[in-house]
């Protein structure tokens, strides 16, 4: 008898599991690589390297990019839609705003518009997975407030760190994103590069 094939019909109902596991384990992974080099091959790309580096250490978390990928509804009639398109689609109008005066404006508008969403999207990524719909108006405040806990928790430690490597902008992209209200970020800036956002916004589907 063929020793692979003696092998493979002696091995335990436990073992046979432990390996399709581990298959589907690999391949979870591979799907999440594929994922993730996608969102970096569609990320606003920035002459100031620390936000590309802010982004990539946005989109480390396996959960985020897949909510990325994964398509949600849209109004009746119309097929779903990737949240990536969306916010790549957000980043490419927010940068074009005729009120940006700079081009670090014009990045920082589209790193924002690329990530604001992202609680949002983990969020509707996990309902898909199988969490209740949120239907009443108790359970929507709940769901804001879920929504912004995760805004905050994804996106305070890259954000930490891209103030470290680079204090202003770290400080201005933080209080765009309602990160932070410091006192070093120019408000008139702040303000044009959140005027690009809501620009944006409103141009969305």
């Amino acid at each position: 008898m063929n020793p692979s094939l003696h092998l493979h019909q002696s091995r335990s109902p436990i073992v046979a599991h432990t390996l399709m596991l581990q298959r589907m384990s690999h391949q979870s992974f591979d799907a999440v690589t594929q994922y993730r080099e996608e969102i970096h091959a569609r990320m606003p790309h920035a002459a100031q390297g620390v936000l590309n580096a802010f982004m990539r250490d946005l989109f480390s978390d396996d959960d985020l990019v897949r909510a990325y990928l994964h398509p949600v509804a849209t109004p009746a009639g119309k097929p779903a839609i990737m949240p990536l398109d969306l916010c790549e689609r957000a980043a490419n109008q927010a940068r074009r705003y005729p009120g940006l005066l700079h081009r670090h404006e014009r990045e920082l508008a589209a790193v924002a518009a690329f990530v604001q969403s992202c609680g949002y999207h983990w969020c509707a990524y996990q309902q898909a997975l199988g969490r209740p719909v949120f239907q009443n108006a108790e359970t929507m405040r709940s769901y804001r407030s879920r929504i912004a806990s995760a805004h905050k928790a994804f996106l305070e430690e890259p954000l930490r760190q891209l103030r470290r490597c680079h204090a202003d902008l770290g400080c201005t992209l933080a209080q765009v994103l309602g990160m932070d209200q410091d006192d070093a970020a120019d408000p008139q800036q702040v303000a044009r590069i959140q005027a690009a956002l809501g620009s944006a916004i409103m141009q969305m589907p």
